[in-house]
């Protein structure tokens, strides 16, 4: 797959996508396979994991989201159109239920699958830059890698206050959320990082000297 394309041109695009709605869907599978061509050129196993993990990922988010679409055509698709009265909606409901809670117990075990996936990919990818910004003496994935690292803390903290705030006095909470958004504001930074630790990753992989 994109054989005949250049690995630092494969992950630069697949980085500047990554910022693009939409496109950013498309994007991990191209930054997967850059990785994986990275690490079979220069022989860094981790290079390798990252890349593989990347593409898992992608495969695992798809078929999650085939599989939730497919559980709610299932439950439609069960569920008989006719009138009736209520006795008739109660039978209805007691005959969906074990099917619905089987939906449930699935859906719940593959999104905490799928969150461990995204956490385990996240770790590596930000080693990955670490390791490149070393092998290949680039110094746009150090950047690209603190830029996230930050965002990452910045993260934590918001969750933290967010946590504080919900447990102190709750509707504090929501009116700081409601009135101008202000407390939204406190993402702002994170967006921005976020934005620039792709711009940067972009850079590292279309001005890589790979050997």
């Amino acid at each position: 797959m994109f054989k005949g394309v250049e690995m630092s041109v494969l992950g630069g695009i697949g980085y500047v996508l990554n910022i693009i709605p939409l496109a950013n869907v498309v994007a991990p599978l191209l930054i997967g396979v850059a990785w994986y061509r990275m690490g079979s050129r220069t022989g860094q196993s981790l290079f390798r994991a990252t890349g593989v993990l990347m593409v898992v990922t992608f495969l695992a988010s798809v078929g999650f989201l085939v599989f939730f679409l497919g559980s709610i055509i299932g439950v439609i698709m069960s569920t008989p159109f006719v009138l009736g009265g209520e006795n008739l909606s109660t039978a209805v409901a007691a005959a969906l239920l074990p099917q619905i809670i089987g939906y449930l117990a699935v859906f719940l075990a593959a999104a905490v699958a799928l969150a461990a996936l995204g956490l385990a990919t996240v770790v590596l990818e930000l080693g990955s830059h670490f390791r490149a910004a070393r092998v290949l003496n680039s110094v746009w994935f150090r950047r690209a890698a603190v830029a996230r690292i930050i965002a990452l803390v910045l993260v934590l903290v918001f969750v933290a206050v967010v946590l504080a705030l919900a447990v102190a006095e709750p509707g504090a909470l929501m009116g700081a959320a409601v009135v101008g958004g202000n407390f939204l504001l406190l993402l702002l930074p994170v967006i921005v990082l976020s934005l620039l630790a792709n711009i940067f990753s972009a850079i590292a992989f279309f001005t890589a000297d790979i050997p």
